[in-house]
């Protein structure tokens, strides 16, 4: 056989970075133990593209997983672990499994990608082929190479297996289920570079609200404090696995007609799901949408009495990719004008899900940050004072428009809420009053924000008066604090409200009524308030656009007619 070309080494080590072709070199076992040859399933080209995103960016590879159960997830990230590791010198692995048995299954998909690549390397298509090293050792779930390379499958059970070596690649799998995840993850991410080579990989299904899984699964997802972490996430329904063929006679029920439309099911799918949620989980839908959830935000069960109707929640049809950045004040002329500025990052502030329509009514729900840590109350670790949230609402459809969310003081929120409002057709505000809420009230007076257009329960909008602060805004005290959020309980049961933002909706899933009888967010709650407050101003907010809508009328009506020179009102006699 004759030497490969420089050419042909080099296309074929361009191409040993395509994933889905270097799989093809490798075989696994089916759930029928058959070895049959290794297919990227669903899932992993789903981890694949998260990856490849990072490592195209020259980032560090550092990936949460959220998934349903026995989806190929696990399998996929030993694909990725295995081409990362054995084939470069010195680069070690460890893999770790929440059991005794998962962590065998694991070591014995490792085994099975060696003894199928040994026979089908990589890169004889083009003459040159990418050698695996020589198998030193394959015992007690530990590989070792001729290279120095090393890849050691174990559990979760030694917290500290982390500081045991620095390694460069770890796959943590099923790791909700894990004794102490953020104990190990501690030791562990003081072990890996923070290069553009080394990376690591979490995914389990969930275990509950609440725990070190669910937090990294929180902060994955969102932008503001992602830390480098992309999330995945792969819900049941994208599974080709999950169907089953309809017997006769079989109709589809109402609630199963809604999941339909949520994700554009098939008739075999709805069947499957049926069948699993009375067979395997005892005819428990909450069961179910732990185990096989359809999105993110109902993957996790509350560990609390939660407050609002779960099944009114999970019908809100949620938009994952709206676009992200935040509003700008230009001068065009002599006249300022605010626009939109789209954030390549999605890390921006205003999220838009709709844009806003000529002559539109809108109302925008007003949260300010009052300083307040949730983790300080539990005594855990780190800061995460809460935010200021600002939620916009269609006043005449009840849809969501828009969200802007981020911690400022009361000074250039007020900018920011004024800047929102005059984009959406100068919306009716709810503001809070409690606290610094009288502050950026007073800062929105100042900015000479329509004074009907702010809410206030005694003040008739046509009353020109000079206002005092505390008859603006809704106090969000002890004592109408549960009317407000009784009527967001209702608006979102009766289905006149419909939400776009996945925050707000993980939000609302982890509000609960605490044994003290408080009703609060297992975390932030800020969202839950923005919407909550802008429910509360509906009805008021109707008053005070048809009262601006009589002053438009009165002007046209008595507006100044020049005299003098022949126009419309010259008498033509």
């Amino acid at each position: 056989m004759r030497e490969p070309t420089p050419r042909e080494i080099d296309q074929a080590l361009e191409g040993f970075k395509a994933h889905e072709k270097f799989c093809g070199h490798l075989q696994i076992r089916d759930k029928e133990g058959v070895v049959v040859p290794y297919r990227s399933s669903p899932a992993g080209l789903k981890l694949n593209r998260a990856i490849r995103r990072l490592e195209d960016a020259r980032k560090p590879v550092r990936v949460c997983c959220l998934k349903a159960s026995q989806v190929w997830m696990s399998s996929a990230a030993a694909t990725q672990v295995f081409r990362r590791v054995l084939f470069f010198d010195g680069r070690r692995a460890l893999v770790l499994a929440d059991s005794d048995a998962h962590a065998d299954l694991v070591f014995q998909y490792y085994q099975q990608y060696v003894v199928s690549y040994r026979h089908n390397p990589y890169g004889r298509e083009f003459k040159g082929e990418v050698p695996m090293p020589r198998l030193v050792n394959d015992t007690e779930r530990h590989l070792r190479f001729a290279n120095a390379s090393e890849i050691l499958v174990g559990t979760a059970y030694n917290v500290d297996i982390g500081r045991s070596a620095p390694y460069n690649w770890a796959h943590l799998s099923e790791a909700a289920f894990y004794r102490d995840m953020g104990t190990l993850m501690t030791g562990l991410m003081q072990r890996i570079p923070n290069s553009p080579d080394s990376g690591i990989i979490v995914e389990s299904t969930a275990n509950g609200m609440g725990g070190d899984f669910y937090d990294l699964c929180m902060r994955a997802m969102d932008p503001r404090k992602a830390g480098g972490w992309a999330f995945v996430f792969f819900g049941w329904w994208e599974h080709p696995e999950y169907r089953l063929a309809a017997w006769p006679g079989f109709k589809i029920s109402r609630e199963e007609l809604v999941e339909q439309q949520k994700y554009n099911l098939r008739v075999d799918q709805i069947v499957w799901r049926r069948q699993q949620i009375e067979t395997a989980c005892e005819g428990k839908i909450e069961r179910f949408r732990q185990e096989f959830p359809g999105n993110p935000q109902e993957a996790f069960q509350s560990s609390g009495r939660t407050i609002f109707d779960m099944a009114a929640v999970s019908r809100m049809p949620l938009i994952q990719d709206a676009p992200r950045g935040r509003l700008e004040v230009v001068e065009v002329g002599i006249e300022k004008r605010v626009r939109f500025r789209q954030s390549g990052d999605r890390r921006g502030e205003l999220v838009i899900y709709q844009m806003p329509r000529k002559g539109g009514h809108y109302i925008i729900g007003v949260d300010h940050a009052e300083g307040i840590d949730p983790k300080a109350r539990t005594g855990a670790g780190g800061s995460d004072p809460d935010y200021c949230s600002a939620t916009v609402i269609d006043a005449d459809t009840g849809e969501e428009h828009a969200k802007l969310k981020e911690r400022y003081e009361p000074a250039p929120w007020a900018e920011r809420v004024h800047a929102l409002g005059r984009v959406y057709e100068w919306a009716f505000l709810v503001p809070e009053q409690k606290a610094v809420g009288k502050a950026v009230i007073g800062e929105l007076l100042k900015l000479n924000y329509p004074l009907e257009l702010i809410y206030s329960k005694q003040r008739d909008p046509s009353d020109r008066k000079t206002p005092l602060l505390q008859e603006l805004g809704f106090d969000t005290n002890t004592v109408f604090r549960p009317v407000l959020i009784a009527g967001l309980e209702r608006a979102l049961r009766e289905g006149s409200i419909r939400l776009h933002d996945p925050e707000t909706i993980a939000e609302l899933q982890r509000f609960v009524r605490k044994p003290n009888g408080r009703e609060e967010g297992i975390g932030h709650d800020d969202d839950v308030f923005g919407v909550a407050l802008a429910v509360e101003g509906l009805p008021y907010a109707h008053r005070a656009f048809a009262y601006r809508e009589s002053l438009k009328e009165d002007h046209e009506r008595w507006k100044p007619v020049r005299y003098g020179r022949k126009g419309a009102n010259d008498d033509d006699d």
